[in-house]
């Protein structure tokens, strides 16, 4: 990205990088999320399956939703992700 130009007219570029050790924390924070993401997701699966067993069809349904449409976030994360910082 070139912003301004020095006295002697050569240009002066600036490559934005973040400080060292950050972007392994950001990806080990991201990696946890991803995979409690997914551990939510199964559960939620399982609770709605066990309510409508129970006889609560309307709760169950709900929590099945819920899944489904979790899923299909985690399973689009990534590029979610690269969108958001990229």
């Amino acid at each position: 990205m070139e912003l301004l130009t020095g006295s002697q007219g050569a240009p002066v570029t600036v490559t934005p990088s973040p400080p060292p050790g950050i972007a392994e924390a950001i990806q080990r924070l991201l990696s946890w999320l991803l995979w409690i993401g997914w551990v939510i997701v199964a559960a939620a699966f399982i609770v709605g399956a066990i309510y409508i067993v129970m006889g609560d069809g309307e709760r169950g349904r709900k929590y099945l939703f819920g899944a489904i449409i979790g899923a299909i976030v985690m399973a689009f994360y990534g590029a979610i992700i690269s969108g958001l910082i990229g």
